[in-house]
């Protein structure tokens, strides 16, 4: 059952990733460039074109239809013989307005495939994870807000919590410095049913963004690793840091974004396992901007 309900959620996203897309026709493709611009000596109009790209798809509250493919590695996690690995698929799936709603709505849905060395040695499914944020444009960036969801999805019990979760989201997020992304995402999913003899989850993950976008489409800042706060264990904190790099580009007519991340932890519970050296790479297929 669970098998089937994360196929049907991940076919879901990736089918109205591409009406989503397709359904702005009026405007161009981020991949393209503007109408009636010329292009400059040394291919100068492709390279801002390619910062204008890098500013929206890194504001995790703009409107920009995208495939987030994503693999993490922890090689040095504690009691573990390997290499621990998640891959994730993220669709981004910008919304609305309409009617009843008349504001923009950005969803985000998180498949993860994790897989845990020995001595657990089991590899499936985790924890479906979906957010849904109303974002709305000031003159000094973009801020957001609606429900975190986690669905108990996981295939094998030391993959996910086992708990349904629900909770509130917010985003908020800083452009007033130009070619800037300063903010962050914060979510607190609270656990309101499951299985009995699993833990109660309440926790405050927070997801960084702190990105300046170069010319060419080259991007540079503080990797996007989350932030976590355990209310359930008085507040314990894992902060993991480090930097990340990467860069807008074009693969046949294909716009997408390439980086990689790399950090360890600033802070960790004592009673937790140590992290060790953390690494994250995506891979990003961007479609077009969405009409506001």
């Amino acid at each position: 059952m669970r098998t089937r309900v994360c196929c049907f959620v991940l076919l879901l996203g990736l089918t109205l990733a591409m009406p989503i897309a397709s359904a702005q026709s009026p405007q161009p493709s981020l991949a393209q460039e503007p109408a009636g611009q010329k292009p400059q000596p040394g291919g100068q109009s492709g390279a801002i074109n390619a910062r204008e790209v890098a500013n929206r798809v890194n504001n995790p509250a703009a409107p920009v239809t995208f495939i987030q493919l994503r693999n993490v590695l922890l090689p040095g996690v504690s009691g573990t013989d390997g290499v621990v690995n998640e891959f994730q698929i993220q669709p981004v799936l910008p919304m609305g307005p309409f009617a009843a709603l008349p504001f923009l709505q950005l969803m985000k849905v998180t498949l993860p495939f994790p897989s845990l060395p020995s001595p657990s040695s089991v590899a499936g499914f985790g924890d479906l994870q979906v957010f849904d944020l109303v974002s709305i444009k000031q003159s000094w960036g973009r801020w957001g807000f609606g429900p975190a969801l986690v669905f108990p999805t996981a295939s094998d019990a030391l993959l996910g919590q086992g708990k349904w979760q629900a909770g509130p989201a917010v985003a908020l997020i800083y452009t007033g410095i130009k070619n800037l992304s300063a903010g962050g995402v914060f979510q607190n999913p609270i656990s309101y049913a499951g299985s009995s003899d699993r833990s109660d989850v309440n926790s405050l993950i927070y997801t960084p963004t702190l990105t300046y976008n170069l010319e060419g489409g080259w991007f540079v800042g503080m990797s996007d690793f989350n932030w976590t706060w355990d209310w359930t264990s008085g507040g314990a904190a894992t902060i993991l840091v480090g930097p990340q790099f990467g860069k807008i580009l074009r693969i046949g007519k294909q716009t997408v974004s390439l980086s990689i991340e790399a950090g360890g932890a600033a802070m960790e519970p004592s009673t937790s396992p140590s992290t060790g050296w953390i690494i994250g790479i995506e891979f990003s297929p961007i479609f077009k901007g969405h009409i506001e």
